[in-house]
């Protein structure tokens, strides 16, 4: 309170957290980071935690391939930088896009679905060879950690990868300004995001650790599983992961509330040819 006694009006309400601030940078990384915790700390199962962010992973591509049949504006491939799988600059788009749309009403609460643009979405599709290369060191096995706990998970992730389509392509009527080209963009420069890091995590610290195990200090390793526990060696692999998936989100964060993006969140903002022609028409009108 001033030195009159009139209310300060700097302890009112706090304002709301920015969602590309410090603070909001803070707490993503501090909550991509609490699993790490769980896993030294409390005994999870390492193998529920990776089983729960190939999940997200997968049903985010599969609420983007579904959000795709809303998308409006016709597909360019010419002069992309990244191509979808399935794709490349000279492929084919096939006789149905000469025709004019038809569109399909699926419901009065939902904007109209194009038939033809589900070839699009099939050929997509293929992105799940890539999210399947995680499985092969593991095969069936990775049916043990779909456990209740995951089940729930699965739930939740479910749960708000709809809310965070609705939010960003529905809500504000986003899929008007965007082909369905553009949706599955979105999300396979997550997928391939993660499988670089995930390849080179794996050709990284594999090598280090044989590295050390057989020159530096034989028999280190094994020593400190018996006395630590095996999240020694699992820690390593683990860790690159979830900086990554922080990295994820606050990069997608960004590309979608700032009108510019700068850094590593230019990757997920994804290429808009018509705003590269409008950039180039005012660049020539200047």
């Amino acid at each position: 309170m001033p030195s009159d006694g009139s209310p300060d009006s700097g302890l009112g309400p706090s304002r709301p957290l920015d969602p590309t601030g410090r603070a909001a940078l803070g707490l993503v990384v501090a909550t991509n980071l609490l699993p790490l915790v769980g896993v030294v700390a409390f005994d999870w199962r390492v193998g529920e935690l990776l089983a729960v962010y190939w999940i997200e992973v997968a049903v985010m591509v599969l609420a983007y391939s579904v959000v795709a049949l809303f998308a409006e504006r016709p597909i360019v491939l010419a002069d992309r930088s990244f191509y979808i799988v399935g794709y490349s600059d000279d492929a084919e788009r096939g006789e149905v896009w000469e025709s004019d749309p038809e569109p399909i009403r699926v419901a009065s609460w939902l904007p109209p679905v194009y038939r033809r643009k589900a070839g699009v979405v099939v050929r997509s599709l293929g992105v799940f060879g890539f999210l399947l290369f995680p499985l092969l060191g593991v095969g069936w096995d990775a049916l043990d950690y779909l456990t209740p706990t995951v089940g729930l998970a699965t739930l939740g992730i479910c749960g708000a990868q709809v809310a965070e389509v609705h939010r960003e392509f529905l809500a504000e009527r986003a899929y008007e300004e965007r082909s369905p080209y553009m949706v599955v963009e979105a999300a396979q420069r997550v997928v391939f995001f993660y499988f670089v890091i995930g390849v080179v995590t794996a050709v990284t610290v594999t090598a280090g650790l044989v590295a050390v195990e057989g020159f530096v200090a034989p028999g280190l390793i094994d020593a400190t599983v018996d006395a630590v526990g095996v999240e020694a060696v699992v820690l390593p692999y683990l860790l690159p992961i979830t900086i990554a998936k922080a990295t994820v989100e606050w990069s997608r964060r960004r590309a979608h509330r700032e009108a510019e993006p700068d850094g590593i969140a230019t990757w997920f903002t994804g290429e808009d040819p018509r705003r590269e022609w409008e950039t180039e028409e005012s660049t020539g009108d200047g």
